[in-house]
């Protein structure tokens, strides 16, 4: 198993992808950070004591999705350049492969929500100092903080993983990742499925702050996200272990 893990730790860390992708993701979540949650804020909302909670769930929502884009290309790139054959040759169990990536994309999603956190904390304050509107006194509940902005990001990457193993095609798992959140409120509006019961909407629900009426609390939604995430772990399973590598 630590072969495998070596192997994969060692693949993702020496591609180009993993840092352009994590640098994008990093600019574009500090930029809305700084300008559109800090500077160009509401001055009011800023000073509410949860200013910098709610803007760390905003900046969690964004680096999510580069997380998960990551964790499709560690899959379909082994299929794409035809490398899954020397991956499978050299280890022999594939759901130790598969388990080994999974604990790849988990450990990276969460040193990327430490990284985000700080990131947002730092330049929404940044940039609320500079508009000459600092922030009131703020009060984090950092044990609610951390589980839910873990459990997304965590979540968001082996979403991007499980249509990875699914499809195997670089260019159907990404654009089923981002369909999949666009699609469901078409299900809502027209088959009156409530977004309690749909993936990404759950897994979003997970990162609000004050409950509402009919919708699931985030420890609900986690539930219903992770009902998903076994069934696809499932299937993902069951394929990767009896299809043919090519």
């Amino acid at each position: 198993m630590m072969a495998a893990l070596y192997a994969e730790f060692r693949k993702f860390l020496t591609v180009r992808s993993t840092y352009i992708v994590s640098i994008i993701g990093l600019v574009l979540a500090g930029f809305i950070a700084f300008w559109g949650i800090g500077y160009k804020g509401d001055a009011q909302l800023l000073q509410q004591s949860d200013a910098l909670q709610h803007a760390s769930m905003d900046v969690i929502s964004i680096v999510g999705v580069f997380v998960g884009i990551l964790a499709i290309l560690l899959i379909c790139h082994e299929y794409r350049y035809n490398t899954i054959s020397y991956t499978l040759t050299i280890s022999n169990s594939r759901f130790r492969v598969l388990i080994a990536k999974l604990i790849t994309v988990g450990a990276y999603a969460l040193l990327m929500t430490f990284v985000a956190i700080a990131l947002g904390m730092g330049l929404v304050a940044l940039g609320a100092n500079m508009a000459n509107h600092p922030l009131g006194t703020q009060s984090i509940d950092f044990y609610s903080l951390l589980w839910k902005t873990i459990a997304y990001m965590i979540g968001s990457a082996w979403l991007g993983l499980f249509l990875g193993f699914l499809s195997r095609s670089l260019v159907f798992a990404i654009v089923a990742y981002f369909l999949i959140p666009t699609l469901e409120p078409i299900l809502n509006g027209l088959l009156k499925i409530s977004n309690n019961y749909l993936p990404t909407a759950a897994q979003n629900q997970i990162l609000q702050t004050s409950s509402a009426p009919d919708v699931f609390s985030p420890v609900a939604s986690l539930g219903v996200f992770a009902i998903y995430m076994a069934v696809a772990f499932i299937a993902s399973t069951v394929l990767f272990l009896r299809r043919d590598a090519n």
